[in-house]
């Protein structure tokens, strides 16, 4: 959780410096994608949301093409082309990030189906969403098709009660929960910002999708303590962040002396290659 952090705030200056795009940050949700990845085995498979970059870490992709595709290099992971909501990084099972919200369900939903039935192994597919996102078409038609198909896919619904600005009376008449089990799939809510519970739960919630090749949904609970993306404000008032922000998942981590002042130097080394390195060659 550390490590993300540290690697968000340093994407952090570059958007300010004007050397980063648009980008979605997961400060204080931390423990939703590390809680989670860290219970599953090499060989399962993930689709993320456009909030992106604490999962793809958490799943074990190598910093340097993250964070070169991040930037727009030709190193990246996707030759610089991807950028921070279209890339995918095979080799870790790291499948594909989406921009437009509740898209990733359905192809998760896709990628679980080929596993069960073409590759015929019990690795499951776990889907990053946000809560507004079950207020999309496309996460009911994936989760429709999921259930029907009884396909191995847990879904992590991280709740963190916004759409942007937009409060979820606007968007979520029921929870997440109300609307799986619509489609006859069981759920569990969960602190989201609670590392310990977070894998807990995800270590029971996979069990689950693997013995039985059944959906499954987490409810995650977090805060989002940055703005939703670069470009756009925070309507929240002062006194409400601070408040959210003692719910800061690392305020209960402790860490050994100097592992900070290790993390920024490896990551502060990582970011100048990268940003010295070519841009993609682009046809015209």
């Amino acid at each position: 959780m550390l490590y993300i952090r540290l690697v968000e705030d340093r994407l952090q200056e570059l958007c300010l410096e004007g050397k980063a795009g648009d980008l979605h940050f997961s400060r204080g949700q931390e423990a939703i994608s590390v809680g989670v990845m860290s219970v599953l085995r090499e060989t399962d498979y993930i689709a993320v949301h456009h909030r992106t970059i604490a999962h793809a870490i958490s799943k074990g992709v190598p910093l340097r093409p993250l964070l070169a595709e991040i930037l727009g290099k030709a190193e990246g992971l996707n030759g610089g082309m991807a950028g921070e909501m279209h890339m995918s990084c095979l080799e870790n099972r790291f499948m594909f990030s989406f921009q437009l919200v509740g898209t990733c369900v359905p192809v998760a939903a896709g990628i679980a189906w080929a596993i069960k039935n073409v590759k015929k192994t019990d690795d499951v597919v776990v889907v990053f969403h946000g809560d507004a996102a079950t207020a999309n078409g496309q996460w009911h038609e994936g989760v429709n098709i999921a259930a029907v198909q009884r396909l191995p896919l847990l879904l992590v619904c991280e709740n963190n009660h916004l759409a942007g600005n937009v409060r979820p009376e606007h968007y979520m008449p029921v929870a997440p929960a109300t609307r799986a089990k619509g489609y006859g799939i069981k759920s569990y809510w969960v602190d989201g910002n609670d590392i310990a519970w977070v894998a807990d739960a995800a270590r029971e919630a996979a069990g689950y999708v693997r013995r039985n090749s059944k959906p499954f949904l987490l409810d995650c609970a977090t805060t989002r303590l940055g703005r939703h993306k670069q470009g756009q404000g925070d309507l929240r008032s002062v006194a409400e962040k601070d408040a959210l922000a003692l719910r800061d998942p690392l305020l209960h981590v402790t860490f050994e002396s100097g592992v900070v002042d290790a993390f920024k130097a490896e990551i502060d080394h990582i970011i100048e290659e990268v940003l010295a390195g070519p841009d993609p060659i682009r046809s015209v």
